[in-house]
């Protein structure tokens, strides 16, 4: 319940700043190092937010072009984490010269005995959530995320 409450926040959250501070028409495009360099700005300017401790952009075979970033959270927080996770990387997926198809939060514990949490998810399902709202919370939660183990996740 704290996870869909978090994640329709975020959503919301993101559509007014969609609305609110980008202007309409066509955005410059960025190469994927200027994207990752701008990630910890961007997660920056939201209240609330998790510390960051990086970002990168890759191609894997199986799941095209990936867009990783990796947050600091506090146990309690993990599904507010995620919710600033995916909110950051549908913020800068417009300014991709070439859009990443893969989104991954991996989601780092203040508490050195928990392991990161891992969730991989489908941007263009992730988009149809959050920005253009055309599926609800439960089918983007059920058929376009997944949580992974740790090792059994490479780079993580």
């Amino acid at each position: 319940m704290i996870l869909k409450n978090s994640l329709i926040f975020f959503g919301l959250i993101h559509l007014l700043m969609l609305n609110n501070s980008f202007a309409q028409g066509s955005r410059t495009k960025f190469s994927n190092e200027q994207i990752v360099a701008m990630t910890g700005s961007y997660l920056k300017k939201m209240p609330g937010s998790p510390d960051y401790l990086g970002a990168k952009v890759y191609v894997d075979s199986k799941l095209g072009k990936t867009y990783q970033i990796h947050l600091q959270v506090n146990r309690s927080r993990e599904n507010e984490g995620l919710g600033f996770a995916f909110d950051t990387m549908l913020g800068l997926k417009p300014y991709f010269k070439i859009p990443p198809k893969t989104f991954i939060a991996v989601l780092h514990s203040d508490s050195r005995s928990s392991p990161p949490v891992i969730c991989k998810g489908d941007v263009k399902c992730a988009t149809k959530h959050f920005v253009e709202q055309s599926i609800n919370y439960d089918e983007w939660y059920n058929k376009c995320i997944n949580f992974q183990k740790p090792n059994s996740f490479p780079d993580s």
